[in-house]
């Protein structure tokens, strides 16, 4: 040690000493003095206590002297900042020359400590030019310990002072030398001695960091906690337990951040926590949800931790951790859910992340939809962030929210797993992961989205802008897009397909129309077009167009703002998108326009959505060029790509043919190397032939070889390929394929295919086929009359037919596409083709058709769909019998054959390809013996009363005629009641038994109750109505025509016809009626002619049918019997039904006034029936009467008790006066007559006339369109006061006969004076009536034609004879009308 500095520190030390009072320039000039030499001074190092101490006393001779100065002048309190940072400076300098023992009394280290601190509280501020100094300070007091005293001096104040101001002086810039020598004195403090106090400032700035701007406090305390553990972990623990407890109040400043404690403390010393973790899992069992969540966000932050142990450290904790992913609250899970993430995201490996995974994948089938939706968010974030390794039931769990059955939660999950699909694309594009089946579910199942009927973003208008714009990442180059479509196309299933061909065809829907619309636009500059055209062409576009988008009348609005504008650059860029093939570009484009227009132009909305559905933005050219180029490549071990590869081309060439365009050469290498697919292949070529150039002489040779080589459905493609590569100089092609193929024929080889492509040639060529057709004619008659030869092979198990058979088919499928060509007209009969058709489809060997024992069914199946096709283009040339031939099919003993049949049928009613007469072959198969075949039936019965019933009723609402008889499905009927006239089963003429004729009827039984169950088909009651009207105009209309076919089958049509009317009645009890009934019906002129002859001339066609089928009662049981085998499902009414009940009895309430009768059908009798059928043909005048008022009534009734039975007798006396022997009793006449009073002498007559008046109030409102066809003849007042007329009784089949007497000009009523004395009040404008005697009408003829033409003129054999010339007329006008079998038209009988 140099003397010399102790001796200056000694001499400055006594000449401040000496001095009374120093000035402040004098003590910073002497302290800065004593600094510098202190600093210089080094405790001796000498060992052993003694020693040391003996080497000290020098040193504290040379201080003594500074020390009593400091004391003296009382430097130690000094007012100025610089004095007292000296003075600091000396005194730590002291401390650290004399340690370990205070160089100071006790007395005087108080104020020393004082000053310590002051200097520590400016440690703050890094920029002061003595904070180099302070440090110094800082740094002297650490290594000596100096705070360590204070405790002994029991400064415990100061100590805490000391703790609040580090905390509060530390700052993140401060040199980590500071915060050690900091975190050095603060530690010596806590390992001498530990108080509560300190613990608390501890705890305090621990969770400091969120409310100052710096985390240096926290963090001090974090480590000095981390230093400390042990000595802190009773003081922590008893503050967090009373926490938990809720028992000191005067630790309740800890209360609102206990678990901020806990997290920080978990950090930094988790061991401390071992003691808590119990109290933290009871709160995570507690009934309050706001505690278990507070709980569970500290636990799954604690468990979050990074490189930490926890769940395996606190055990117990993280298994009810776990519970609450099932908790019992909703928000507590959805709270779990979110922290299982993090704890996954932190430590992604190992057996607690599993467990976590389970939970999150339990939770995304929760009940609650809130969680679902959490659960999915959760699900896709971790799979996104460890996709490589990502669990498979996670994921294939996430992707089944897309149907799920909340909308919200399909939407979030489009969006989620969209994102997720672009992440495993670019990391499968940057050799991250490889292609992986599970990724490839998410495009099948959002494909599946389409299906959702529910929502509307999810129709393919939207969906395509998903497969657009948001599946791919929009840099993912064209052969990474084509690899992952291959790779969804090898685990897509038909229904994925079915969405996605659905999502192609409206895009080339718009894009057709669209570029149809940009034609014409460019047009109509050129070319003056009419205005109202030229918007009537626009509108009609604009509303295509605007169904291919999500919201149609919000972009029918767009289109005619842009049709106003008038943008030509607009159009322009649209145009070059529609041309533009190759998807690179198509984006160039897109985007450049886009960019032009800018967000403020006011349809830029709706041109984005546009310009993407013009493009190229899911498959382009290029796409279909790396398909043609892969599979040219493909080895032998990757077949599986390769098919899938081959099925993606087939989709988007069938789609878009013009994408072949620049690839024609591979495409027919591909071509060339596929045989097993060229049938798909050459389809293709025929549809892009229009948009590709190639050299026909290429594709000429292989396309022939597959017309004689190939498969059937292969040479369909080809010729169809033929037909459309083939050009102007190549129509000679055709001609020479013939030739080939006839000698092929001729010599034997691939039958079967050459007649399909001879066959499918007609269709395409038919001046060509024409000088062929005798011979392709000749070749199958020759088939057809061929015997079967002993020696081959046996049928087909597969097809089960034989190979003589199968030619017959073949053979009848050439000659019936000859028939249909898509292009010119055929020219030659089909006579002779449709002679073959009856042939085939009469029984075994008739006619010369030979067919096999076992398969000529299948025979008699092609003839019949045969007849199908041909109906489309050649109904008229039909026969009745063909027809009733192909019909019949539909019962045929095979269930199988009759299956395929009406399979056939359904197809093609539901295309709207085949007449719907047809339908009727539907009610055969109900009552069929095969009770899967009757449900299918009656399932296609109804789909096609359903369709068939909007057609008609859109055609109604388009027309401005109203709605025709024949487009309704009731007119399948018509049809129907032929078939079975004609059917070899029908009831024998002495047949008896009502079961026979409720079985043989059971086809029009079930036909009726379907149109008139509207349950059954989804109708309402408006078309119940108008079916029941049609149905009773259909009966009426069919008794009174004959059979063409047969003349002597018209009882039968008849008997069917009363069958039918009645049974229509009995199934709808209500009657239910509606004012659009027809006035007349239009029968079939190839089925039915208008009934000219008097029923009496043809007495012996129906005489056997007299006793049984046309007594009502026999009628009757025939219904119950059907009705009682489907009471089991119509016992009770429906619903629907009641309700229609309850509202047609209003309605009979309201008009209460109004009684109508409601005639009776036609009935015939012999006239030796018994006394008990005279007594019941015997009736009054059963009419309904507008009456004078209730007084007039009853004193009509009084004063003229025997009235009724006077009118009986005349009535009786007339009707039979006839010449005729039949009887024509209770006619139907149908006619709506306004009420007058009537009178009546029985209760019993009174009762039946209420009955009838109830019903024929519903037919009235039905029928008020008739009624006004009258007014015209009776609106003459008083004109024809004094006239004799007769009435008409439409119930009674007979005249009455009076005159009138008088007339209301209010009520436009007549007073009538009847012959027998009654007098009533009638509007002759509603009743059908003719003059007796001269007056005022002249015409007599007149009202017996208008009265016919109503449904009365067949009532009277008297009135038939009295127009027999009128009748020979119509006789001659129809006949000219059968022969050109056009419909004629049949007046309704009612």
């Amino acid at each position: 040690m140099d003397g010399t500095v102790l001796q200056l520190v000694s001499d400055l030390g006594s000449r401040l000493l000496q001095t009374s009072r120093p000035n402040k320039d004098f003590l910073i000039k002497s302290l800065r003095q004593v600094v510098s030499n202190l600093s210089q001074i080094e405790q001796p190092v000498i060992n052993g206590a003694a020693n040391r101490k003996e080497a000290l006393k020098p040193l504290e001779a040379a201080i003594k002297p500074l020390k009593k100065s400091i004391i003296k002048h009382g430097l130690l309190n000094h007012r100025d900042k610089e004095v007292r940072l000296l003075v600091t400076i000396s005194v730590s300098e002291i401390f650290r020359i004399l340690a370990p023992d205070p160089p100071f009394e006790d007395k005087y280290l108080r104020d020393i400590f004082k000053l310590f601190l002051s200097a520590f509280l400016e440690l703050s501020d890094t920029a002061s030019p003595y904070f180099s100094r302070r440090t110094k300070i800082l740094e002297t007091v650490s290594r000596c310990r100096c705070c360590v005293i204070m405790l002994d001096l029991d400064c415990q104040d100061l100590v805490n002072e000391m703790f609040n101001i580090f905390f509060s002086v530390v700052r993140d810039h401060h040199q980590q030398s500071l915060i050690n020598d900091i975190l050095s004195i603060m530690s010596d403090i806590i390992d001498e001695e530990t108080t509560s106090s300190v613990v608390d400032v501890i705890l305090q700035n621990l969770v400091q960091e969120g409310k100052d701007l710096t985390s240096a406090a926290s963090n001090l305390a974090s480590s000095l906690i981390q230093s400390c553990a042990d000595k802190l972990e009773p003081f922590i623990c008893s503050i967090l337990a009373s926490c938990f407890m809720e028992e000191d109040a005067s630790r309740s400043s800890f209360k609102e951040s206990y678990h901020e404690i806990i997290f920080k403390i978990s950090q930094c010393a988790p061991q401390i926590l071992l003691a808590v973790t119990p109290n933290l899992t009871q709160e995570l069992l507690t009934d309050q949800v706001d505690v278990r969540m507070k709980a569970l966000s500290l636990t799954g932050k604690i468990f979050a931790l990074p490189k930490n142990c926890f769940a395996e450290m606190y055990r117990d904790l993280f298994g009810e951790f776990l519970k609450r992913f099932s908790d019992k609250s909703a928000e507590v899970r959805m709270a779990a859910l979110k922290c299982g993430k993090q704890c996954y995201v932190v430590n992604p490996s190992g057996t607690e992340a599993s467990e976590i995974l389970t939970a999150i994948q339990e939770r995304l089938l929760d009940f609650d939809d809130r969680v679902r939706t959490q659960a999915l968010i959760v699900a896709c974030d971790i799979v996104k962030l460890n996709m490589k390794y990502a669990s498979v039931n996670l994921i294939s769990e996430a992707i089944e929210r897309l149907r799920d059955k909340k909308i919200s939660i399909r939407k979030k999950a489009l969006q989620k797993l969209t994102e997720v699909y672009r992440d495993y694309c670019d990391k499968c594009s940057e050799g991250y992961m490889t292609i992986s089946d599970q990724f490839e579910q998410i495009p099948c199942k959002i494909l599946l989205l389409c299906c959702d009927k529910d929502c509307k973003e999810f129709r393919p208008q939207n969906m395509e802008l998903v497969l657009s714009d948001d599946l791919f990442p929009c840099l993912l180059p064209v052969e990474e897009r084509m690899r992952h479509w291959i790779h969804l196309f090898s685990v897509m299933s038909p229904l994925h397909m079915k969405s996605l061909n659905s999502i192609l065809s409206q895009k080339r829907r718009l894009q057709n129309e669209m570029q149809h619309f940009l034609d014409f636009w460019k047009e109509e500059k050129e070319k003056d077009y009419d205005v109202d055209n030229l918007k009537r062409h626009h509108d009609n576009s604009i509303e295509k167009m605007s169904t291919c988008f999500l919201d149609p009348l919000k972009a029918e609005e767009s289109f005619h703002k842009l049709v106003q504008m008038r943008d030509k650059p607009t159009l322009d860029a649209l145009t070059r998108l529609l041309n533009e093939l190759e998807f690179s570009n198509a984006q160039i484009i897109r985007d450049n326009f886009l960019r032009t227009i800018a967000d403020k132009h006011p349809l830029h909305e709706f041109l984005h959505i546009l310009c993407t559905k013009c493009s190229s933005s899911i498959f382009s050219s290029e796409h279909v060029q790396y398909l043609l180029n892969q599979l040219c490549c493909f080895s032998s071990g990757n077949m599986h790509l390769k098919d899938s590869s081959m099925k993606l081309l087939l989709v988007i060439l069938n789609m878009f043919p013009s994408y072949l365009r620049g690839s024609e050469e591979p495409f027919l290498k591909v071509l060339e190397e596929n045989e097993s697919v060229s049938e798909e292949l050459t389809e293709v070529i025929s549809k892009a032939a229009p948009h590709i150039s190639i050299k026909f002489s290429d594709f000429h040779p292989l396309l022939e070889r597959i017309c004689v080589n190939g498969t059937r459905s292969q040479a369909k493609c080809a010729v169809s390929a033929l037909a459309a590569l083939i050009g102007p100089s190549e129509k000679f092609v055709f001609s020479e394929l013939c030739e080939v193929l006839l000698d092929s024929l001729q010599c034997g080889r691939n039958i079967p295919t050459i007649l399909q492509s001879l066959g499918c040639i007609g269709q395409y060529s038919v001046s060509v086929f024409e000088t062929i057709y005798g011979d392709i004619r000749s070749y199958v008659y020759q088939v057809f009359q061929a015997e079967p030869s002993d020696n081959q092979p046996p049928c087909d198990q597969s097809s089960g037919c034989c190979n003589s058979c199968k030619l017959k088919i073949y053979g009848l499928k050439t000659l019936v596409k000859s028939f249909l060509p898509h292009r010119d007209q055929v020219t030659r009969k089909i006579d002779g083709l449709l002679n073959l058709l009856a042939k085939t489809l009469k029984s075994q060997g008739h006619g010369g058709m030979v067919s096999c024992e076992h398969c000529g069914a299948f025979v008699r199946l092609a003839a019949a769909k045969a007849v199908l096709r041909l109906s489309r283009k050649w109904d008229l040339h039909i026969s009745p019998e063909v027809f009733h031939l192909t019909i019949s099919l539909a019962k045929d003993s095979d269930a199988a054959i009759s299956r395929s049949f009406l399979d056939k049928v359904h197809k093609l009613l539901k295309e709207h390809i085949i007449p719907s007469r047809y339908a009727c072959a539907f009610s055969f198969a109900i009552c069929g013996p095969n009770k899967d075949l009757q449900d299918d039936s009656l399932r296609y019965l109804k789909e096609f009363i359903k369709a068939s019933s909007k057609r008609a009723q859109a055609h109604q609402d388009s027309s401005s005629r109203g709605g025709s008889l024949t487009d309704s499905p009731a007119y399948m009927i018509v049809f129907l009641i032929h078939v079975l006239a004609h059917d070899p089963d029908f009831p024998s003429e002495d047949c008896t038994d009502e079961h026979v004729f409720s079985w043989f009827c059971c086809p029009l039984f079930s036909a009726l109750h379907v149109l008139l169950s509207t349950n059954d088909i989804d109708s309402d009651t408006d078309h119940a109505k108008e079916a029941v009207l049609y149905l009773l105009c259909i009966f009426r209309a069919v008794k009174r025509a004959e059979d063409v076919v047969d003349i002597h089958r018209t009882p039968r049509l008849h008997v069917l016809a009363d069958i039918g009317f009645s049974a229509v009645k009995a199934l709808n009890r209500n009657m239910i009626s509606s004012p659009q009934a027809p006035r007349s019906v239009l029968l079939p002129s190839s089925l039915y002619r208008l009934g000219l002859t008097n029923m009496s001339d043809n007495q012996e066609n129906v005489k056997y049918y007299i006793p049984i089928a046309l007594q009502q009662s026999f009628i009757e049981k025939v219904i119950h019997i059907f009705q009682s085998q489907i009471s089991s499902s119509t016992s009770t009414l429906s619903k629907h039904a009641q309700k229609c009940q309850e509202d047609n009895m209003q309605i009979n309430q309201k008009d209460k006034n109004l009684a109508l009768v409601l005639c009776n059908m036609v009935e015939t009798s012999t006239n030796d029936g018994t006394e008990n059928n005279k007594n019941d043909s015997r009736c009054s005048r059963k009419r309904s009467h507008l009456a004078f008022s209730k007084h007039c009534a009853t004193s009509t009734e009084q004063k003229n008790p025997s009235s009724k039975s006077k009118r009986s007798k005349t009535v009786e006396q007339k009707k039979f006066s006839s010449s005729s022997s039949i009887v024509l009793s209770s006619v139907d006449s149908g006619l709506p007559i306004k009420k007058l009073e009537r009178h009546r002498n029985s209760k019993d007559n009174v009762g039946r006339s209420g009955s009838h008046d109830a019903i024929s109030s519903k037919d009235f409102r039905a029928k008020s369109r008739v009624t006004s066809a009258l007014k015209d003849i009776s609106n003459q007042g008083k004109e024809i006061i004094g006239q004799r007329i007769r009435l008409l009784s439409p119930t009674d089949g007979c005249f009455y006969s009076g005159t009138v007497e008088g007339f209301n000009s209010k009520s436009n009523s007549h007073k009538i004076a009847y012959d027998n004395g009654d007098v009533e009040l009638v509007c002759l404008s509603s009743e059908s009536w003719e003059a007796l005697s001269q007056g005022p009408l002249e015409d007599k003829d007149m009202l017996g034609k208008k009265a016919e033409s109503l449904g009365s003129g067949n009532l009277l054999s008297q009135n038939l004879q009295t127009r027999s010339k009128v009748t020979a007329q119509k006789q001659k006008s129809l006949t000219k009308k059968q022969n050109r079998k056009l419909p004629t038209k049949v007046s309704q009988v009612d």
